[in-house]
């Protein structure tokens, strides 16, 4: 069992184990509760290989599908690669 709290902070690895940020949030169905995306706040350098230079200037934050999760423990870890990711992660 994992509490949603335990969440926060926590480092979000794209796939080979790089590390593209930390968690800020997660969004809830308010109809099923249950968690259905996690509100990632991306680093600058992963902000600028996903969507270019024009979001690297600030931070991005980003919702990402628990369907796109490979493994939790330490940390969140993604079944897709940095170059993968823009396809399956929503702008927020």
């Amino acid at each position: 069992m994992m509490l949603a709290s335990q969440f926060n902070e926590m480092r979000v690895y794209a796939a080979g184990m790089k590390m593209i940020g930390k968690v800020k949030d997660q969004v809830i169905d308010p109809h099923g509760y249950a968690l259905t995306d996690l509100v990632v706040r991306l680093g600058k350098e992963s902000a600028r290989r996903i969507f270019g230079k024009r979001f690297a200037l600030r931070g991005t934050s980003v919702r990402v599908p628990v369907s796109a999760v490979e493994k939790i423990g330490d940390g969140v870890i993604l079944q897709y690669t940095v170059d993968q990711l823009e396809q399956h992660i929503q702008k927020i």
